[in-house]
């Protein structure tokens, strides 16, 4: 029961390392400091656009289709609850919500702003497929065909004022630390969180086995299993009536 103990506390300590890893670093397919191409783009209300327009400031970048049953209304969501408890002056940086999906019309686009009530500030917006192809790759972003719902990553990128990628936030939940800290990124700051991510983790790892080793040896060695103490007798001294 005791061994087991041990190799439960390694495995807990694993899990949080592991944890912590897969928060401060980003994925290797996500490039950092990619550029993102100049192509053209069709906003909701079917006017033609270009992401060269979002040069200037730093941008947050969020990939989505409007037929996403799940996924994609949380990730916006997400968005909206984490540029809401920002600190950032939502007039110092823009947020793009970019569609992948072929079939997406401008129409579809609207009912989709409007469906989740997303703010008037945000662009919302696709391109033409070959257009498409190029952006994504630009941030290594990948989209499969499943019976008609497209499988994608639930990620978001934070773009430098020069269109370079700079933080990726995964998942569909973010806070106002998450944007701010993205957006200082973004901004030219240091991602000494990423930047350290490996060491912490290997340090983490290193902790945890040792902390096992340690309790191994602890538990094995019981006071049972040693010898018990040898018992000595007083000498008797007898008198002589």
């Amino acid at each position: 029961m005791r061994r087991s103990l041990a190799i439960a506390v390694l495995l807990a300590g694993v899990t949080v390392a592991l944890r912590a890893g897969g928060r401060v670093s980003a994925a290797p397919e996500f490039p950092v400091g990619a550029t993102i191409p100049t192509i053209d783009l069709i906003d909701d209300t079917g006017r033609t656009r270009s992401t060269a327009e979002w040069r200037g400031a730093p941008a947050i970048l969020a990939p989505m289709y409007a037929r996403c049953p799940v996924a994609c209304p949380l990730i916006v969501q997400g968005l909206k609850t984490g540029t809401g408890e920002s600190s950032a002056d939502p007039s110092t940086y823009r947020v793009v919500i970019f569609s992948f999906d072929a079939r997406d019309t401008p129409a579809d686009l609207h009912r989709f702003r409007a469906r989740h009530n997303l703010p008037l500030a945000w662009t919302v917006v696709t391109a033409k497929p070959a257009d498409t192809r190029r952006l994504l790759d630009a941030i290594g972003y990948r989209v499969g065909d499943a019976n008609g719902l497209l499988a994608h990553p639930n990620v978001v990128v934070a773009l430098t004022p020069d269109l370079k990628t700079a933080k990726y936030l995964s998942g569909t939940t973010y806070r106002g630390h998450d944007i701010d800290e993205a957006l200082t990124i973004a901004r030219g700051g240091r991602d000494w969180i990423a930047l350290l991510g490996g060491w912490v983790l290997a340090i983490l790892l290193l902790a945890c086995a040792l902390s096992a080793v340690y309790l191994f040896t602890l538990f094995r060695i019981r006071p049972s299993d040693a010898a018990p103490p040898a018992i000595t007798t007083p000498p008797q001294h007898h008198s002589n009536a």
